[in-house]
């Protein structure tokens, strides 16, 4: 009986990683302080892009980071407009994209959790104003005040902008 033979999943370069980051933060509408903080603990970033590789998208992430180096001097909303344009994108890089969307605000590929990292580290609760159920770094009582706005969870919010 052949075993079967297994690849070790080799580590991004540095500037794919950095690269990809940036691309998700325009994607998602996020600063890239808050896709790729300083201090980063729990490297979503490398997480979501071993992920995606690892799910049979790596040429796809490799076209959408060559557009979005293209799209440099744009806007955020622009970068995210021509990604995720139906009339010029090819469907695979239409879902490519929208698996990376799903990673960074759901924490999940297909429907499947990535980690417990990625559930926590959700941009959907940051752009809820909320925390993962069962998970929280605020203090006992912060419910009974206002929630900061939304540019204090990382969100690049601007007049006029449409997300959708």
């Amino acid at each position: 009986m052949n075993s079967p033979v297994v690849q070790l999943a080799t580590p991004a370069s540095a500037t794919r990683v950095t690269n990809f980051a940036a691309m998700s933060a325009a994607l998602t509408g996020f600063s890239l302080e808050t896709i790729s903080p300083d201090l980063d603990v729990t490297d979503l970033k490398s997480a979501y892009l071993q992920t995606a590789d690892q799910n049979g998208q790596a040429q796809e992430v490799d076209r959408l980071i060559a557009q979005f180096l293209g799209l440099k001097g744009k806007t955020s909303q622009e970068i995210a407009d021509a990604l995720l344009d139906a009339s010029t994108q090819p469907a695979d890089l239409i879902a490519a994209a929208r698996h990376i969307l799903e990673m960074w605000y759901l924490g999940t590929w297909n429907g499947a959790v990535v980690s417990a990292n990625a559930y926590i580290g959700g941009l959907a609760w940051q752009a809820a104003q909320a925390h993962a159920m069962g998970y929280s770094e605020w203090e006992f009582g912060y419910w009974a005040q206002d929630p900061p706005p939304l540019a204090d969870f990382g969100v690049q919010v601007s007049n006029g902008a449409k997300r959708g």
